[in-house]
């Protein structure tokens, strides 16, 4: 049952492509699954640097662990005492050595807990290389939804053009109208296929872009964006989030770990004895009384003066730890600073979505109008009902990008995958709703886009 149940998920994930590129339906959530699991030269790059300092800290290791080493040798040579010694002319020797460090006065276990600090460092580093590259990809896939409306729309205007600059012409043949009245429509015209071409390219861009990330063809038209929020999101208590921001945020976490792997560098740098135990036995074809068939012991050794080479280390080491130290509380100020931006940018994104709402529901209406007196012979044309209400559906899915993509880099600040942004009432559970002072609190705005958006409101004045 479980290598069925494998094997019709394996299915699964072998259809979801082609289902999607025939539905056109693509979810912000399955865009960041893939880019993850095809990963990007960036996150390539910091996954590497993460197997180096993982093997480092292995080096650093290894200091603490006992050393064996053999040696062997074959020797021909003549002696002083040839004539009374005349077949002593060979010898051929093997040994074994074994060492274990002893004690060095904590040097090599400093050394090996700083390059854990670095490896979580890296760890930290390909984390925000991720976020990186996920929120790129979240960025392209709104606004190639956007443009592939924006295209649709552009598309009308410039068909609108042709076709006014088509009747001018006809309307010259007739005597009704001047070659002047012709070329300012041709003018127009061109114009809007230029703006129209400008457009198709940067979808084009966004799509190979995109694809790129994922790793996969994208469907020839992405239908069906993403809907803006349901309701207004909770306001958050700014100052939990930027406590949490400063104590999870991956950029900061991995300063406070290079921080404490320079200090651990520094101590583990100085002119300390140190101590190691050996044990080694040899044999030898050519006896000699000087020579041993196994040896213990217990040896020391202390770097008492090397020329001020260890003091010169320690200041250097001294001087990055000073740095680090210092990039390390730059990026706390900039991080509150931008915690507060944040905030403040996701009221601002909310607002435009039900601006842009706004927009949609008149365009809508206007366009329903003007197809009743179409309908009715009242007019020629729709005119640029069609074209406004097109654009002001890419303008809405442009505001419902702006406004998940504050709520997904709101995620990555306090250290979740971006993906959790995507989730209604992630950030007031995460960090804590503002519950606010006690009274009265009247509604801002007009109330759009909420339940009691069309019951009639007045002024109330509190005794």
């Amino acid at each position: 049952m479980r290598a069925l149940a494998g094997f019709a998920f394996i299915l699964a994930l072998a259809a979801a492509p082609t289902w999607a590129e025939e539905t056109g339906v693509l979810a912000p959530t399955e865009v960041l699954e893939r880019i993850e699991a095809g990963g990007d030269a960036a996150i390539a790059i910091a996954a590497a640097d993460l197997d180096i300092a993982r093997a480092r800290m292995e080096e650093a290791g290894a200091a603490l662990m006992p050393n064996v080493s053999a040696s062997m040798s074959g020797t021909v040579y003549r002696p002083t005492a040839h004539y009374a010694y005349p077949k002593d002319n060979a010898d051929s020797f093997g040994g074994l050595e074994v060492v274990q460090p002893l004690f060095d006065f904590g040097r090599s276990r400093a050394l090996q807990d700083a390059e854990d600090k670095s490896a979580q460092a890296a760890e930290m580093a390909l984390v925000t290389a991720r976020d990186t590259v996920l929120l790129e990809g979240l960025a392209l896939y709104f606004d190639l939804h956007a443009s592939e409306l924006e295209v649709r729309a552009l598309n009308e205007d410039f068909t609108s053009a042709y076709l006014h600059w088509d009747r001018a012409k006809e309307n010259l043949a007739l005597g009704r109208a001047s070659p002047v009245e012709v070329a300012e429509t041709l003018a127009d015209a061109e114009k809007a296929r230029h703006v129209y071409y400008r457009e198709r390219s940067r979808n084009a861009g966004y799509r190979l872009r995109l694809s790129e990330l994922m790793g996969a063809d994208l469907p020839d038209e992405l239908i069906a964006p993403p809907p803006p929020p349901t309701a207004k999101p909770a306001d958050i208590d700014r100052d939990a989030f930027v406590a949490r921001t400063l104590e999870a945020n991956p950029e900061i976490l991995a300063l406070v770990r290079e921080s404490e792997a320079a200090a651990l560098r520094r101590e583990g740098t100085g002119a300390t004895p140190r101590v190691e135990g050996f044990a080694g036995a040899g044999y030898s074809t050519r006896p000699l009384r000087g020579r041993n068939d196994y040896e213990a012991g217990v040896r020391m050794a202390w770097p008492i003066f090397d020329g001020g080479l260890t003091a010169a280390k320690k200041s250097r080491m001294a001087a990055q730890e000073s740095r680090v130290h210092s990039r390390l509380e730059a990026r706390k100020n900039e991080m509150r600073r931008r915690a507060l931006e944040m905030v403040m940018a996701r009221d601002d994104a909310y607002q435009r979505v039900i601006a842009a709402l706004a927009r949609q529901d008149f365009t809508a209406k206007n366009l329903l109008r003007r197809q009743q007196l179409y309908d009715q012979e009242r007019v020629a044309d729709l005119g640029r009902a069609m074209i406004d209400h097109t654009a002001a559906e890419a303008d809405l899915v442009r505001a419902t990008g702006q406004f998940w993509l504050v709520q997904a880099r709101m995620a990555v600040m306090v250290g979740e995958h971006p993906g959790r942004g995507l989730e209604e009432g992630f950030l007031a559970a995460a960090v804590g709703a503002d519950e606010g002072g006690e009274g009265f609190v009247p509604k801002a705005g007009t109330g759009f886009g909420q339940n009691d958006q069309d019951e009639f409101k007045r002024r109330e004045t509190l005794q």
